[in-house]
């Protein structure tokens, strides 16, 4: 590759590599506590640490309004994780009984993969290509397992479901939106008919997912895509998607006797929160997260804490919700809710500030068909199920890293491949 420096050049391998390896990777050990995360965590670890050692190295950091953001959400993420009702478990994000990895190292990894994307990560059509077929894997996972087919982990006695190597139907969903936007601007680029297999997998692998929040941004994400049909070049190739989309769909509807539609009439009650239980008891998590909002609005109860503070408060709604389902709740199963009950208010306004600065400053760019409204697409599609989903390091990192893509002010994001 042409262009880059040798810690830059380290820096983009090392981002294609984590970006390709973490959703893809598992130990499937028996007698493991967590056979999804147990190698994700240590990896993502491992190649933020690379990375920073190369911007270290590099000794050059930009002091832009948006680095500045980022840079005060971490503080006050941090500042909440001393703070926090268990510190250690707020700034490692994990612990013998508690956490999903996404104490306040986790999030200053996510930032340094951002950074990184967004100064020194360039395309090709040889990475995206091989990204896409290694993602593909696990699109066709999620599709067997649909049809109960699972040779890997179904002696574990994991429940039944899609979630191929991703750990969860709702964050194997929300790591398919990102692919499906991926694969579609891919098809959208280079109009081979045979990558329209792409769209095709990942959205068979959404299907999957029965999950009825990320489906509803995903007709949010189409609607608004439906302003790129005034391009003639790739309105062909946009309608050649979309059957994809309803041959896949119908096929799997019939082969599952309508599971799919079926599961397609309960969307009404995942938007009726007048009912505590609605969206399988989301609404009554929310309205958990609102109270130890209440309790902490400024500092929160820390990273990864959620479940200690309403443990701590006495929370009725959480003994309500253990009692009836046998769980507990870590999480707000809304992003922007969570940060606020778990870092505070100013810490999600900042980061609110952060996502709309770098929507503002590329919108230019959104309204033409090309690299960075794809990415825009993505990032929507993430945020909107993100409404209804938990953060997690199956998905978050690769979503961090088209951040720092639709952020970059590059002039050559694609480079020449050698």
């Amino acid at each position: 590759m042409k262009d880059l420096g040798s810690s830059s050049l380290k820096i983009n391998r090392a981002l294609w590599v984590l970006a390709t390896v973490l959703p893809i990777i598992i130990i499937p050990i028996k007698g493991l506590p967590d056979i999804f995360n147990a190698a994700k965590a240590p990896i993502l670890s491992l190649g933020s640490i690379y990375i920073t050692f190369h911007l270290i190295k590099i000794r050059k950091f930009k002091r832009t309004t948006i680095n500045f953001f980022l840079l005060a959400y971490l503080c006050c993420v941090f500042i909440a994780s001393l703070a926090a009702y268990k510190p250690l478990l707020a700034l490692s994000g994990v612990s013998s009984t508690a956490g999903r990895f996404e104490g306040f190292v986790t999030l200053f990894f996510y930032a340094v993969l951002f950074y990184a994307s967004k100064e020194h990560m360039r395309l090709t059509h040889k990475n995206i290509r091989f990204f896409l077929y290694v993602q593909s894997l696990v699109a066709f996972y999620a599709i067997a397992q649909f049809f109960k087919i699972d040779p890997l982990v179904e002696y574990m006695n994991y429940t039944k479901g899609s979630y191929a190597t991703i750990g969860n139907q709702n964050f194997l969903a929300s790591w398919t939106l990102l692919m499906l936007v991926i694969a579609v601007g891919f098809y959208m680029k280079y109009r081979k008919r045979f990558y329209v297999i792409f769209p095709a997998l990942f959205f068979g692998a959404l299907l999957a997912s029965n999950t009825r929040g990320a489906w509803l941004a995903l007709i949010v994400v189409s609607v608004f895509s439906l302003y790129f049909l005034r391009f003639k070049e790739i309105r062909r190739y946009y309608i050649m998607a979309f059957c994809s989309f309803l041959l896949v769909f119908l096929i799997m509807n019939f082969l599952s006797e309508s599971k799919i539609q079926k599961r397609t009439k309960t969307i009404k009650s995942e938007l009726n929160i007048n009912n505590e239980w609605a969206g399988s008891g989301r609404a009554l998590i929310w309205k958990m997260s609102f109270d130890i909002i209440q309790e902490h609005p400024f500092l929160g109860a820390g990273p990864e804490n959620l479940k200690e503070a309403l443990k701590q408060t006495k929370n009725k709604r959480s003994y309500e919700y253990g009692k009836l389902t046998g769980h507990t709740v870590d999480k707000a199963h809304n992003d922007f809710l969570h940060i606020a009950a778990v870092s505070g208010l100013p810490a999600l306004l900042l980061y609110l500030i952060f996502i709309v600065l770098i929507f503002k400053e590329n919108k230019s760019n959104i309204s033409q068909v090309n690299t960075k409204s794809v990415i825009a697409l993505a990032v929507l599609a993430y945020a909107i199920q993100s409404l209804f989903n938990i953060s997690v390091i199956a998905v978050a990192p690769i979503f961090w890293i088209l951040l720092g893509l639709f952020a970059s002010r590059k002039d050559k994001m694609w480079i020449q491949e050698v």
